[in-house]
C-alpha cells in the first residue's frame, strides 16, 4: 500500500511540475496556440496520481496486491512516462 502512495505523490509532483513548465515555457516563447505541453499536467494528474490513489483504495480494501498486479503496475508506469516524454518532445518541437 505504502508503494502505491508513493507513486500517487510522484505523479502529482510530476504533473505540477509538467503543468508549470508548459505555462512558463509558452510564455517564455510568447507561443499562443495549441501544444501537446498543455496535456502533459491532466495526463500525469489523472493517469499517475488518481489512478495510483484508486489502486491504493482497492488495495486497502480488498487486497489486490500480487506478483502480477506488480507487473501490470511497472508496465503501466513505463507506458504512461514514454507517452508523457513524446509529448513533452512534440510539445517543445
Amino acid at each position: 500500500m505504502k508503494k502505491y502512495l508513493n507513486l500517487s505523490i510522484i505523479y502529482l509532483i510530476l504533473a505540477l511540475i509538467g503543468g508549470v513548465f508548459f505555462r512558463e515555457f509558452t510564455k517564455f516563447n510568447d507561443f499562443t496556440g495549441n501544444t501537446y505541453l498543455s496535456i502533459v499536467h491532466t495526463h500525469y494528474f489523472i493517469l499517475g496520481f488518481l489512478l495510483f490513489i484508486l489502486l491504493l483504495l482497492l488495495d486497502k480494501n480488498f487486497n489486490i496486491s500480487n506478483k502480477r498486479t506488480k507487473l501490470v503496475t511497472v508496465i503501466y508506469q513505463i507506458g504512461l512516462n514514454l507517452t508523457v516524454i513524446m509529448f513533452i518532445v512534440r510539445g517543445i518541437l
